[in-house]
């Protein structure tokens, strides 16, 4: 680990303490307020708990009374069951009441209410025995005495519950008022803790901002050609005093460089100067542009195929996936070529080809391809990676969203002095506004992100001007287009006669 992580100095110290500060500030805050919130729900949940505790056993015993009186007027096996699942549970409870010696009013009524528990419990247990021995006057004894027992209980639940509700009600009147008090100071300490945090905010921006305004003040006035500033006067201890004496030196030797180049710009001869720049911009400019129009393959693409080469081996078997995952290589290898490296016509195709064949392995019968090539002119050398692009863009912009099937048509024929080399799809199409956009956009808006190469239809464009040195676009490439019907794209490549196999002739 980096030690100066912990080397507090300079704008970190003093960053830090602000942080510190209104960090401890509402900290404290927050632990008032929790802490407070807490005694508040702890005084509540004793009041509810009581209460519901003691509602709970005055319910279970007019229950058990109610299933034993049951059980003895009709003597179903219903009640007597019903009887005794309230009988255990009150049981239960019988045995959680503390029947400790206590001088607390309120324990010793909840003690007698256990003792008196037991006796019922008991009483009524005799009862039901006497019932199924068929002694009735014994049975109606025990019920009597049961049902008395019951009402004792009820009665002392009953005082029990109001002296916990008046000591409640007080107790409940206390946490309001103290919850009163807790607002009233909660929300003093969080408007102080605002304030505290906005004076501290003011203060320490003016203390660490201020010096940085004078500082881009003198730069600014800098920029303008006003070398002549006075050297800024920043007293602190941390680092902007280190960039603000740092600056004036800066100042210093700017101006003394300007001041030197002026005096060498005197005795150089600048025509010849300025025409040997251009010169050399011209061919560095031409070279870098080429160079610079080279792309990565997109992953999107290759976890597509290579996603559909796994589920290829996985269903039918080792053989065409072997063609589809060499199909590929073929694809990724060639892409790895130099764009600035001229390749022959047939090099062209066989890619397209490739290419064709992963796509129709990927969707099958949906996109149809078709061929009608010139043999003659296969020999004939282009700029590398200039077809794939345009059938690429033919089935992304055209075929990919179409719910009927498609069909690509790749079309190469000589014509006088060129070849024209026809891409035609029957997809979606575009108007004549896109059309336009498409041939003179920016190179910067180009839609070439989702292609397997990167490369876009103005990539062709701008690298198949390079090349042949074109200067009008309509003489490289012509677009037609109708919404619904497709798309068709020709590219025009000089044919010149003895130098299909002569590279030079592109390299001018």
């Amino acid at each position: 680990m980096n030690k100066d992580i912990f080397h507090f100095t300079g704008i970190r110290k003093k960053l830090i303490a602000y942080y510190l500060i209104t960090t401890v500030l509402l900290g404290v805050t927050s632990v008032f307020s929790y802490y407070n919130a807490r005694i508040v729900l702890t005084g509540l949940k004793t009041i509810i708990r009581d209460y519901v505790y003691l509602n709970s056993l005055n319910n279970d015993v007019n229950a058990l009374m109610t299933e034993v009186e049951e059980y003895l007027t009709t003597k179903s096996s219903e009640s007597i069951l019903n009887y005794y699942t309230t009988l255990n549970a009150l049981q239960e409870k019988s045995r959680n009441i503390p029947r400790k010696a206590v001088y607390d009013l309120d324990s010793l009524m909840l003690k007698d209410i256990g003792y008196m528990i037991d006796e019922l419990l008991n009483e009524t247990d005799h009862a039901v025995r006497a019932k199924r021995g068929r002694i009735s006057s014994e049975y109606i004894a025990h019920f009597s005495r049961a049902n008395q027992i019951s009402e004792y209980i009820k009665f002392y639940i009953n005082t029990l519950l109001n002296r916990k509700l008046q000591k409640g009600s007080l107790g409940y009147d206390e946490i309001t008022k103290s919850l009163t008090v807790v607002s009233y100071i909660n929300l003093t300490i969080i408007i102080l803790s605002v304030f505290i945090n906005i004076f501290l905010a003011i203060f320490f921006t003016y203390r660490l901002t201020k010096p940085i305004v004078d500082l881009s003040h003198s730069a600014e006035r800098i920029s303008k050609g006003d070398f002549d500033i006075q050297p800024t006067k920043i007293e602190t201890d941390d680092e902007i005093s280190i960039l603000a004496a740092a600056f004036d030196k800066m100042v210093i030797s700017i101006k003394n460089y300007i001041d030197e180049i002026k005096k060498q710009a005197e005795f150089e001869n600048r025509l010849k100067e300025q025409e040997m720049q251009n010169f050399k911009m011209k061919s560095l400019l031409k070279d870098a542009e080429l160079k610079s129009l080279q792309s990565q393959i997109h992953p999107h693409f290759l976890f597509n195929t290579l996603n559909a080469a796994s589920q290829l081996s996985m269903m039918e078997g080792a053989d065409r996936a072997s063609e589809f995952i060499e199909n590929i290589a073929e694809l990724f290898r060639y892409n790895l070529r130099r764009l600035d490296e001229p390749v022959t016509l047939a090099d062209e195709v066989k890619y397209v080809k490739n290419y064709m064949y992963i796509l129709k392995t990927r969707f099958g019968d949906r996109i149809q391809f078709f061929e009608d090539i010139e043999e003659d002119v296969m020999g004939v050398k282009i700029p590398c990676t200039i077809l794939q692009p345009i059938v690429e863009n033919a089935y992304i912009h055209g075929l990919e969203n179409m719910e009927r099937n498609g069909a690509i048509y790749l079309n190469v024929r000589k014509q006088s002095s060129e070849i024209h080399i026809e891409i035609i799809d029957n997809g979606m199409g575009m108007d004549k506004d896109r059309v336009k956009s498409i041939l003179f956009m920016d190179a910067k808006e180009d839609l070439s992100r989702r292609h397997v190469t990167g490369i876009g239809i103005h990539n062709v464009i701008d690298r198949l001007r390079l090349f042949y040195n074109i200067a009008d676009i309509h003489d490289v490439i012509e677009i037609e287009s109708k919404l619904g019907y497709g798309t068709k794209i020709t590219l025009k490549i000089p044919y010149l006669e003895g130098v299909k196999e002569d590279d030079k002739a592109f390299n001018r």
